[in-house]
C-alpha cells in the first residue's frame, strides 16, 4: 500500500480502532455491572427518605401569608418521596438574635402536633403552618423569611421554603409594587416617543404632556412611599432593614433575582430623583430638535437612575447602571452644544472602564459567596443578593489575587468604578466638558442625580458588602475627599465660564461625601447622605439659573456679564440666593452636610479636616467673587449690543413665570432644610444606624447625639 493511500485511509482506521476499543471495554465492563446489579439485588440498598417541599396548589414557594384568626397564616407541605422513613429533626425560621431575618412574632410548627420534629413515612406528607401576628401599629408591613427544614435526607442537606406576607396599604396593585412603578413608569413616555416616531407623528405637544404627567405621577408615588416609610426601622426589625420590598426569582440558574427595596440611605434619593425628574422634564420644553429622541433617551435615563437606587441584587444594580450610561452618551453627543461628540466620547470611555472594574468585582464576590436560598427557598451555591453578600465573611476567607487580599482588590475596583461617576480627582476629567455642552435638562440631571450614583454605590456596595476593607481604606477615603474639596474649589476659582465653574464646584461638594464616609462615624455617614440630597437640590437650582441666563445672552463668560442686579433684579436675587446656598451659608440646606462631615472626621483626622475647612473657605471666596462680578457693576457693552439681546432692545429679559415655577420650589426646600433638617435626619436615622454598626460599631451615646 502506498504512503498516499495510507494517509487517505488513516482517519477511517483511527475511527474503527477507537470503536473496537470502546466495544471491547463495554463488553468487559458489562459482567461487572451485571454482577454489581446482582450483588445489589442480593443486598438491597438501605431504604431512605427523600425530602420535598411544596405549597398546596403551587409547584414551588414562597408561601403567601393571608389574614386568618386575627393574624396571618400560611402553610406548606413536607413530602417524603423516598422508600424509607424521613426524620425531620428541626423546622425553624432562618436567623437568630445576632442575625435577625424575619420580623417579630413569626412562628412555625407542624399542623398535626409534634412541635418542630417529626417522622414522615414513605410517601407520606406533613403540613407545616407559618404564623405572623404583627402589632396593630406595626413598624414592619412586610414579611420575607425562610423556614429551614433539617432531615435525614443527607443528599439534600438543609432545605428551605420561602415565606412572604404583606399587610394591606391602599390599592395593592400600586402600593405593593410602588418601587416598580417608580422605576418603569418613565418607560411609558419613552415607548410613546418611539411609537410617535415610527408613525411619523409630527406634533410633539402630546408627548410633552405625557412626559410631564408621568414624572408628576412619579412624584406622587414617591411622596406615598415616603409617607409609608418608617425612618427608625433597622435590621433588628427584620427584612434586613429594608422596606417596600419586591423580590422574585429572575434567572434561577445563576441565582439572580428581581430584588428591590429601600432603607434610610436610598429613600432620600428616591424623593430627589422623582422631584428633579419632573423639573428636568419641565425644563425640556425648550428642546426643539429631535424632540421624540430626546424624551425617549431622557426617560430611559430616569428609569436607570431610579433602578440603581432601589436595586438589592448586584446583577440588577449593574444592569440599571448600564441603562444610565447608554442614554447619557447619546443625550450629550446628539443634543449637546459645541464639542459634544468629544465630551460624550470622553464620558463614555471613563464610565465604561469603571463599569468593567465593577463587573470584575461583582463576579469575584459572587464566586466566593456562601450557600444560601432564593426568595422561594431554592438553594443556590452563590448569590448576587446584597443583603446576603453583607453576611459573607470575605475577609475571614483570606482569599488572594496576584498575592494581594481579594477583599481589598475587589473593594478598590468597586471604589474606582464609583469614583469615576462621583467624580473624584483624577477621574473627573469627563465632567466639566459634559456639563458645559449638555442642554439644561440633562445638565440638571447630571449634577443633581448622576453624580450621586457614585457616592451611593460606595455606600451601598463598598461599605455595605465589604466593611472590613472599608475600615482599611477609611483614611485614604478621607484624604481623597479633602483633595476633591480643595482641588475642585481651586479649579472653580480659576474658571471664566459659569457652567464650567459650577462643574468644579459640584465636584468639590461631593468631596464632603467622601470625608463623611471615611470618618466611619454616624455623623459622617449622615453627612454623606445629607450632602447627596441637598447638593442635588442646590445643583439643580443653579443649573436652571445658568441655563436661563445662557438662553438670554448666549454666553456664560463672567467677563461679559455683570449688573444683573440692575437689569433683572428678581433673577439676580435668585442667583445670589443659589450662590449663598451653594457655599454652605448657615440657615440654608448646603450647610448641614459640610458641617457634619467635618464634625465626624475631626476627632481622628484633625489635620485633614482643617485642610478641608480651608477648601470650604476657598469655596466661599469664589462664590462671593462670582456674586460680585455677575450681580453688581455694569453689563458689558458688547453683550448689550450683541445679537442675543437685539430682539429685546439690548435689555436682558426678567425671569419668566415658567422658570420661577421650576426654581422657587427648590429654593423653598433649601430654606426649610437649612432651618429645620429634622425631617431629613429622621428619614435616614435607621439606615445610618445600620451602616455605622456595620463598618464601625459606635457607642449608643454617639447615635443619641445625632438621632435623639
Amino acid at each position: 500500500m502506498t504512503h498516499a493511500r495510507l494517509s487517505a485511509r488513516l482517519p477511517v482506521v483511527v475511527v474503527v480502532a477507537v470503536a473496537l476499543v470502546a466495544l471491547a471495554t463495554a463488553l468487559w465492563l458489562l459482567p461487572l455491572r451485571v454482577a454489581d446489579a446482582q450483588g445489589h439485588a442480593t443486598k438491597p440498598a438501605t431504604p431512605r427518605g427523600v425530602i420535598s417541599l411544596s405549597v398546596p396548589g403551587y409547584a414551588a414557594g414562597p408561601v403567601q401569608l393571608s389574614p386568618r384568626d386575627g393574624g396571618w397564616l400560611g402553610e406548606f407541605v413536607v413530602h417524603n418521596t423516598g422508600d424509607g422513613p424521613l426524620a425531620i429533626s428541626r423546622i425553624a425560621l432562618r436567623g437568630d438574635e445576632d442575625d435577625v431575618r424575619a420580623p417579630a412574632k413569626m412562628a412555625v410548627r407542624f399542623a398535626d402536633g409534634g412541635g418542630t420534629a417529626i417522622t414522615v413515612p414513605p410517601g407520606g406528607t406533613r403540613k407545616v403552618l407559618v404564623t405572623w401576628t404583627p402589632d396593630r401599629e406595626a413598624r414592619v408591613h412586610q414579611a420575607f423569611a425562610h423556614v429551614v427544614v433539617t432531615s435525614t435526607d443527607e443528599s439534600a442537606g438543609e432545605v428551605a421554603m420561602g415565606v412572604h406576607g404583606q399587610l394591606p396599604r391602599g390599592v395593592s396593585f400600586v402600593t405593593d409594587h410602588v418601587l416598580s412603578w417608580l422605576v418603569f413608569l418613565p418607560l411609558l413616555a419613552a415607548a410613546l416617543a418611539v411609537a410617535m416616531q415610527l408613525a411619523g407623528h409630527t406634533d410633539d405637544a402630546l408627548l410633552r404632556k405625557v412626559a410631564i404627567g408621568v414624572t408628576a405621577a412619579q412624584c406622587v408615588l414617591a411622596a406615598w412611599a415616603c409617607d409609608a416609610f418608617d425612618g427608625d426601622m433597622t435590621r433588628i426589625d427584620g427584612n434586613d432593614g429594608y422596606q417596600l420590598i419586591e423580590r422574585v426569582v429572575w434567572i434561577r440558574s445563576i441565582g439572580v433575582e428581581y430584588f428591590v427595596g429601600v432603607d434610610g440611605v436610598s429613600m432620600p434619593m428616591i424623593l430627589l430623583t422623582s422631584v428633579l425628574g419632573l423639573v428636568g422634564t419641565l425644563a425640556a420644553t425648550g428642546i426643539q430638535e429631535r424632540v421624540k429622541g430626546f424624551y425617549a433617551f431622557y426617560m430611559v435615563l430616569l428609569t436607570g437612575i431610579m433602578g440603581v437606587f432601589v436595586s438589592l441584587d448586584l446583577v440588577l444594580f449593574f444592569v440599571f447602571w448600564q441603562v444610565v450610561l447608554v442614554p447619557l452618551y447619546f443625550l450629550v453627543g446628539v443634543w449637546g452644544a459645541e464639542l459634544r461628540e468629544q465630551a460624550a466620547a470622553k464620558a463614555f470611555v471613563f464610565t465604561l472602564v469603571g463599569s468593567g472594574l465593577m463587573l470584575l468585582a461583582i463576579l469575584a464576590l459572587y464566586a466566593n459567596a456562601d450557600r444560601t436560598f432564593l426568595v422561594d427557598g431554592t438553594t443556590v451555591t452563590h448569590t448576587f443578593a446584597i443583603p446576603e453578600l453583607m453576611r459573607v465573611a470575605f475577609h475571614a476567607k483570606q482569599l488572594t489575587l496576584l498575592g494581594m487580599p481579594l477583599v481589598k482588590v475587589a473593594w478598590v475596583c468597586l471604589f474606582l468604578s464609583f469614583a469615576v461617576v462621583l467624580p473624584m480627582f483624577p477621574l473627573h476629567r469627563w465632567l466639566p466638558d459634559a456639563l458645559v455642552t449638555s442642554p439644561t435638562p440633562l445638565a440638571l440631571v447630571l449634577v443633581g442625580l448622576v453624580m450621586k450614583l457614585g457616592a451611593y454605590g460606595i455606600v451601598r456596595v463598598c461599605f455595605g458588602v465589604l466593611p472590613e476593607a472599608s475600615r482599611w481604606a477609611a483614611g485614604t477615603v478621607i484624604a481623597l475627599g479633602v483633595v476633591n474639596v480643595v482641588y475642585g474649589a481651586l479649579c472653580a476659582m480659576a474658571q471664566t465660564d459659569l457652567k464650567r465653574m459650577y462643574a468644579y464646584a459640584a465636584m468639590s461638594h461631593m468631596g464632603f461625601c467622601l470625608i463623611g464616609l471615611g470618618s466611619l462615624t454616624p455623623q459622617g455617614i449622615a453627612a454623606c447622605i445629607i450632602q447627596m440630597t441637598t447638593s442635588g437640590i442646590l445643583g439643580a437650582m443653579m443649573i436652571l439659573l445658568l441655563g436661563a441666563l445662557h438662553e438670554r445672552v448666549k454666553t456664560g463668560e463672567v467677563a461679559k456679564l455683570g449688573g444683573l442686579g440692575k437689569e433683572v433684579p428678581a433673577f439676580a436675587a435668585l442667583f445670589g440666593f443659589s450662590l449663598f446656598a451653594s457655599l454652605g451659608l448657615p440657615g440654608l440646606a448646603g450647610f448641614w452636610g459640610e458641617l457634619l462631615a467635618l464634625f465626624g472626621a475631626f476627632p481622628l483626622h484633625r489635620v485633614l479636616t482643617l485642610v478641608a475647612a480651608l477648601g470650604a473657605a476657598i469655596t466661599a471666596a469664589y462664590h462671593l467673587s462670582t456674586l460680585h462680578k455677575v450681580v453688581l457693576g455694569q453689563l458689558d457693552p458688547g453683550t448689550r449690543k450683541g445679537p442675543a439681546l437685539a430682539p429685546f432692545a439690548g435689555k436682558i429679559p426678567e425671569i419668566t413665570p415658567r422658570e420661577l415655577a421650576m426654581i422657587a420650589p427648590l429654593a423653598v426646600v433649601a430654606v426649610v432644610l437649612g432651618v429645620w433638617p429634622v425631617p431629613l435626619l429622621s428619614l435616614i436615622a435607621g439606615g445610618v444606624r445600620d451602616l455605622t454598626a456595620l463598618v464601625n460599631p459606635p457607642g449608643p451615646d454617639q447615635i443619641a447625639q445625632l438621632f435623639p
